[in-house]
């Protein structure tokens, strides 16, 4: 396989870890797309081969190797990103009665009991008592009542 096909498919692999997030995982190209580009890249490499110079075999099976390795980090990548997003409303759901101080949705500091949790986009978000919101990221401190 030439070094720009090799290149071309890191980069198109390593951008499915760089945006771990639940709103890119479901853009970005499926496995079985992968695994078929992979194997129209690897025929075409060996149709196009020079018959008194085959491709090695060894450096075929480690490319092989180092694929099944990324679809495997791709795999284990979407299940992280399926557990934080289960930390988070496991989280949520546990500051409900409590107060909480921090900066709400308008950008001010404020400090008011969590009645509830709205989700926007699978995010979750606090509704507070006085009608205000918060996301977890923007709580500062945590008080029970």
């Amino acid at each position: 396989m030439s070094t720009s096909a090799t290149s071309s498919t890191s980069s198109t692999l390593s951008s499915l870890y760089n945006n771990a997030s639940s709103s890119t995982l479901a853009t970005t190209q499926s496995s079985q797309d992968l695994k078929n580009e992979f194997l129209q890249m690897l025929i075409t490499q060996l149709k196009n081969q020079d018959p008194t110079n085959p491709v090695d075999d060894t450096a075929m099976l480690s490319e092989e190797a180092q694929f099944s390795t990324l679809e495997q980090m791709q795999n284990m990548n979407t299940n992280l990103v399926s557990l934080m997003s289960m930390q988070n409303v496991s989280q949520a759901v546990s500051l409900v009665g409590k107060t909480v101080t921090g900066t709400n949705t308008s950008g001010v500091t404020d400090t008011s009991l969590v009645t509830g949790i709205t989700f926007n986009n699978g995010t979750p978000s606090l509704s507070l008592q006085d009608g205000n919101s918060m996301s977890l990221s923007d709580i500062t401190s945590i008080a029970s009542d």
